[in-house]
C-alpha cells in the first residue's frame, strides 16, 4: 500500500499540472496580439511598425515553442541549436525590414524659374547713385533726386524709366551703357557717352547701376 502510494507520489511529481502555466501562456499571448491590432492603428514609421510587429510575432512564436514542445526540458546542446538558428531568424528578418525601408538619397534639382533668374542678375538699385557719381555720369546728366548730378551735357534722366519703356525699357538702358550711339537722343550730338564706360564698372556696379536708372 505505501509503496503504492509512493509510485503515484512520484508520478504526480514527474507530471506536474501545467494547465495554471497554459493560462498564463494564453494571457500572455493575448495581450501580445492585441498590442499588434493597437500598432496598426497608430500613426508610425513603416520602419518601426514592420519592426515591432514581427518582432511581438517573433516572440509569440518563441513562447508558444518553448511551452508546447518544452524546450526548457530538452537537451541543452538541442535547445543551443535551436535558439542559435532561432537568432539567425530574428537578424535576417530584421535585416529584411532594414531593406525594404531603405531609400537612398534622392539629390532633388530645382531649375530657376525667369523670376529667380532675373533676381540674380538684379543690382542693387540703392547703390546705383554711388556709382553714377563715381564714374562721372553726374558732370553730363542731371537728376533732381541726386544731389551734385547737375550736367547739362547730355539728356536730364527724370522719367527715364518712362522714355525707355517705350524703347524697350531695361533693354534700352543697358544699351544707352553698353553701345551709347546705338541710339542718340533727338537734340543731342553722337559721342558724348564715353564707349568704354561699361568696361570701366565691375559686374556688380554695372548691375547696380542699371537697377538705379529703372527707378528714375
Amino acid at each position: 500500500m505505501s509503496a503504492h502510494v509512493e509510485h503515484a507520489s512520484h508520478g504526480a511529481h514527474e507530471h506536474p499540472d501545467h494547465v495554471p502555466v497554459y493560462i498564463k501562456l494564453a494571457v500572455v499571448l493575448s495581450v501580445l496580439t492585441g498590442i499588434e491590432v493597437a500598432i496598426l492603428f497608430v500613426a508610425l514609421p513603416d520602419a518601426l511598425m514592420l519592426t515591432g510587429l514581427y518582432g511581438l510575432a517573433a516572440l509569440k512564436f518563441g513562447l508558444v515553442v518553448a511551452m508546447f514542445m518544452h524546450l526548457k526540458y530538452d537537451n541543452k546542446i538541442l535547445t543551443g541549436i535551436f535558439f542559435s538558428g532561432f537568432t539567425i531568424a530574428l537578424a535576417t528578418m530584421f535585416a529584411m525590414v532594414a531593406l525594404i525601408n531603405y531609400q537612398p538619397t534622392k539629390t532633388s534639382i530645382h531649375v530657376k524659374t525667369s523670376k529667380e533668374l532675373a533676381a540674380l542678375n538684379a543690382g542693387d538699385a540703392s547703390k546705383g547713385p554711388e556709382v553714377f557719381m563715381a564714374k562721372g555720369c553726374a558732370a553730363c546728366h542731371a537728376i533732381s533726386s541726386l544731389p551734385g548730378a547737375v550736367g547739362a551735357v547730355g539728356p536730364k534722366l527724370d522719367g527715364l524709366s518712362q522714355r525707355a519703356a517705350a524703347l524697350g525699357g531695361k533693354d534700352y538702358i543697358k544699351q544707352s551703357i553698353d553701345n551709347p550711339n546705338a541710339v542718340v537722343v533727338e537734340g543731342y550730338p553722337a559721342g558724348l557717352m564715353p564707349a568704354n564706360l561699361k568696361a570701366s564698372m565691375s559686374d556688380d556696379e554695372y548691375k547696380n547701376l542699371i537697377s538705379y536708372l529703372e527707378t528714375l
